[in-house]
């Protein structure tokens, strides 16, 4: 029985809640700096935050249990001390809120070009399933090149039925049934054609960094990389992100050998072997989103609200340090 009174006197301690709180957030940096996809979802973490949770529950409950004895003693202070008992009522639902998220939260990534759908719940689990197509994506610039807004047009679809239509942007995300969808980044794709002295053709569609073969030779492409603004000073990186100069820079093999590189425009028939040509006609923007599930924001919400209104009460009735040293200087001048 002692053993037990002990480990509830631990557990139960505002030291043991500081050193958990210093070390939820030590291993909070860290894990966002080194492993942030992997690291909020280790046992390591959600322990911690269990073991934190206990703490501030006992915490709380501790303060509600002598609350009424401490009203008596002093009934002024029972705003203060109401309070305190929010404070810690409220770090209580952040936590919550955060278990709930570690055990049940869901994160995903979609990366889509206009005119395609995603079923979301191959992405993520969903009780009622709907898709997400990208009907437009641009990226707006200011004056210098620079992107200022990435804007993903999309349409939310249940059985092939339109239910809703968002702009989704950096920092403006589109939030349906509790999902959540953030403009994370965007890519491009390349389309390739090539010919040979038979007339064949072929089309493709290719990402950055991918080889062809083209028909009629033992030579390979690499379409290495897409460039908005060429500049020959600036070498393999754009000049500005806007596509003034448009490049698309290719590699030739022959036996796995770097034989040449060059960086073509659009349209322009570039020689790969004799007769054998590859035109990179345009390239086609796709977008990627990331997917979020939070069961367990709204706990974190409330208790957020209820953290704050605690803070405030509790220092609207702290006595100020005028009322003090009025106080003190009153005492002396009764001696």
């Amino acid at each position: 029985m002692e053993i037990l009174k002990k480990v509830y006197r631990y557990l139960s301690s505002m030291k043991t809640g500081l050193v958990l709180l210093v070390l939820v957030g030590s291993a909070a940096a860290v894990g966002s700096a080194f492993l942030p996809d992997v690291f909020f979802n280790t046992w390591l973490f959600k322990l911690l935050l269990i073991i934190l949770s206990v703490n501030m529950v006992l915490c709380t409950a501790n303060r509600f249990i002598l609350l009424k004895s401490r009203l008596k003693k002093n009934r002024n202070k029972w705003f203060r001390e109401i309070g305190n008992l929010l404070l810690h009522a409220g770090i209580v639902f952040i936590l919550a809120g955060l278990l709930v998220y570690a055990f049940y939260g869901q994160n995903g990534q979609i990366a889509i070009r206009t005119g395609d759908t995603v079923d979301v719940s191959q992405i993520i689990a969903l009780k009622e399933p709907f898709s997400l197509r990208l009907d437009d994506f641009k990226v707006e610039y200011n004056e210098d090149g620079s992107p200022s807004q990435y804007n993903s047009y999309v349409t939310v679809l249940e059985s092939g039925i339109t239910k809703d239509d968002a702009v989704i942007s950096v920092n403006h995300p589109l939030n349906y049934r509790g999902v959540k969808f953030y403009q994370q980044s965007y890519g491009y794709l390349i389309k390739t054609k090539y010919t040979n002295d038979t007339g064949s053709e072929v089309e493709e569609l290719i990402k950055e960094g991918n080889f062809i073969k083209p028909e009629g030779t033992e030579r390979t492409v690499k379409v290495f990389r897409y460039i908005p603004n060429f500049d020959p000073n600036h070498g393999m990186v754009t000049k500005t992100m806007r596509p003034d100069n448009p490049r698309i820079i290719f590699s030739v093999y022959e036996d796995k050998q770097l034989i040449g590189v060059g960086a073509a425009q659009f349209d322009e028939r570039v020689e790969i072997d004799e007769n054998v040509y590859v035109v990179f006609p345009a390239v086609e923007p796709y977008t990627i989103l990331k997917v979020k599930s939070d069961p367990g924001l709204p706990l974190a919400f409330w208790g957020g609200g209820m953290f704050m209104i605690g803070v405030t009460m509790a220092l609207l009735a702290a006595p100020s340090q005028g009322k003090k040293t009025e106080s003190i200087d009153s005492n002396r001048e009764m001696r």
